[in-house]
């Protein structure tokens, strides 16, 4: 049988409701304000929201043509439940947007560059089973107006395949497109099947900028997808500092942005709120610690209860430490563990310190390890007449401790022991004559993968020039 978990609760039924009152009130009360042109608000006006100036409204009307919809999702969906998680497959991928790299060779923090980025590409396709969910580097040697862009024509340029980057300026889009299509080999390919991720964010309290909502239509026009949006807001700033008040926040914030939806699509967007607490000590917002997941797991908690159906846990390798060391392996360690125990089956942020603002190779091995280790836990303990060794029992017990030597424990132990590559478990005196620690196991494999690690980039000689040649083109029309 292998691993079975039951998600965590944080919250009882009684609590959701309270939170859910409370914010049906807030949105209510409180309007969001919306920087948009006109085809963003006309649809608005056209559902019912009252417009005034960059103030939009909900009045009754409109709340209940909502409180339908949902009523009709928990129908479909079910009830808010723990989901109940035996999947043994983990997946894991590298992430961050980082504007800052930690050097393999001196572990300096200094400005990222595009040489980091390629190695790095390289570095991520040399492990098969490693996904890529954000490029990790966003190059600093390149203007500011075009590095997005030019972060995804090098990833296209030294990877297998598209990688996800996001796009932050609207004007850019169609470059990106442009670039997808000659790595997909259509635009229609591209179209279908964006590796780019193009969104509008909410900023926290109840605003909307028109930056971000160019970016959310321009993809809707050039993609055909719906609008997306998504909310990350920071408990303590930018809501109430209590964990409840800011579920109560998240959910009348997503509750407006379910009528944009509505009024732009026709659908409901769902839950769109990942929140995350302030550190008071040091001025920073955390994605780490107790209070980091219990925020999170009840966002999930809310999001069942509002939308109906299944929650899953939250836990993930994030840690608030600036270079591979102690508090990062305990950090990761801790909400990864915490994760596993609520279903968590899938992870990004491998490779990166700081809540992804920095990136490191030598982390990256030491996450690779971890996420080995939650492998084997998943994999349980496997109960059949082989493993259960009856007859190797009775016919070598007898004889004393001689189990090392025999065939079944060749044939066996790699699947049934966990052999970590830099975890050090030497006897004490063998450690004193040659005192590497994990880290430096991990910092000396770097080095090595790094210099193994080849360009699989499948594009031709022609389609690697076109990818320039956008590039050059964007930075014209743009100016930089």
């Amino acid at each position: 049988m292998h691993l079975l978990t039951h998600t965590m609760s944080v919250l009882n039924e009684p609590e959701m409701e309270q939170i859910w009152q409370a914010a049906l009130r807030v949105w209510a009360r409180v309007p969001l304000r919306v920087q948009a042109p006109e085809e963003f608000l006309q649809p608005l006006r056209d559902l019912g929201c009252a417009i005034d100036g960059e103030h939009v409204s909900f009045p009754e009307p409109v709340r209940d043509l909502v409180l339908g919809r949902i009523e009709q999702s928990r129908r479909e969906r079910g009830p808010c439940r723990p989901a109940e998680v035996t999947t043994k497959e983990l997946s894991y991928a590298a992430s961050g947007q980082a504007l800052v790299c930690c050097d393999l060779e001196t572990e300096a923090l200094r400005p990222a560059t595009t040489a980091d980025l390629a190695q790095w590409s390289r570095i991520c396709d040399h492990f098969p089973r490693l996904g890529r969910a954000h490029p990790t580097f966003i190059p600093q040697d390149v203007p500011p107006q075009i590095c997005d862009l030019h972060t995804f024509a090098t990833n296209l340029l030294n990877s297998r395949r598209a990688t996800t980057v996001s796009v932050y300026n609207a004007d850019l889009l169609p470059y990106f497109l442009e670039l997808q299509a000659i790595s997909s080999g259509s635009l229609e390919e591209a179209k279908r099947a964006p590796a780019f991720v193009a969104k509008c964010w909410v900023n926290t309290p109840f605003m909307i900028t028109r930056e971000n909502v160019e970016v959310g239509l321009k993809a809707r026009e050039l993609l055909g997808q719906p609008f997306n949006m998504m909310t990350m807001p920071v408990a303590g700033t930018a809501t109430p500092v209590t964990l409840a008040g800011a579920l109560v926040q998240c959910t009348a914030e997503v509750l407006a942005c379910n009528v944009i939806s509505l009024a732009l699509d026709d659908r409901l967007i769902g839950w769109i709120a990942h929140p995350c607490p302030f550190d008071m000590k040091v001025g920073i917002h955390t994605q780490s610690g107790p209070d980091m997941d219990l925020l999170a797991l009840g966002a999930r908690q809310m999001g069942a209860y509002v939308f109906g159906g299944e929650f899953r846990g939250y836990g993930g390798p994030g840690t608030a430490s600036k270079r591979p060391d102690a508090q990062a392996v305990m950090e990761k360690a801790l909400s990864c563990m915490w994760g596993i125990c609520g279903g968590v089956r899938g992870w990004g942020s491998l490779g990166v310190t700081a809540f992804s603002d920095i990136g490191s190779v030598t982390q990256l091995m030491l996450d690779l390890e971890l996420m080995g280790y939650f492998e084997r836990l998943l994999q349980g303990i496997a109960v059949e007449a082989e493993k259960l060794a009856e007859e190797v029992i009775c016919e070598i017990a007898p004889r004393g401790a001689y189990f090392l030597n025999q065939e079944h424990t060749a044939r066996h132990f790699r699947d049934e022991l966990w052999l970590p590559e830099l975890v050090d478990r030497r006897v004490p005196m063998a450690w004193a004559q040659d005192p590497r620690t994990m880290i430096d196991n991990a910092r000396a494999k770097a080095r090595r993968v790094a210099a193994e690690a080849e360009n699989q980039c499948p594009l031709s000689d022609e389609q690697k020039r076109a990818v320039e040649t956008v590039v050059a083109e964007a930075r014209r029309q743009i100016g930089v």
